[in-house]
């Protein structure tokens, strides 16, 4: 699970991949103890069962821009994860915004030090 005292709100998605039934998003700018410090990681789903993107489901999940900033993430019971991100397009500086709802067994963090 994730520690409480972790926020991703503005974090960056920097990367995401595929480890068999795993996704793994790589996070820069993970607010750790009240803003007590900024931290890189990586964020696990554990044996995904089910992604939606948009309400919509698809087969994986993939980078929708160059990066994409976390305005919103919530875990609930499932647990079922859902996430709002703001992706940016470098070159064309535009941005889209997406909604995630992702199925799994867990979801984890781990520091990058």
């Amino acid at each position: 699970m994730i520690p409480d005292d972790v926020s991703f709100h503005d974090a960056v998605i920097e990367d995401i991949r595929s480890e068999g039934k795993n996704l793994v998003f790589a996070v820069e700018d993970v607010v750790v103890d009240d803003g007590e410090e900024i931290s890189p990681g990586l964020l696990t789903f554990e044996d995904v069962r089910q992604i939606a993107v948009d309400g919509k489901s698809v087969p994986a999940l993939e980078m929708a821009g160059d990066d994409g900033e976390i305005a919103d993430l919530q875990v609930m019971d499932g647990p079922v994860v859902r996430l709002v991100v703001l992706w940016t397009h470098h070159d064309s500086h535009e941005e889209t915004t997406h909604s995630y709802r992702i199925e799994c067994r867990n979801v984890r963090w781990k520091r990058s030090d």
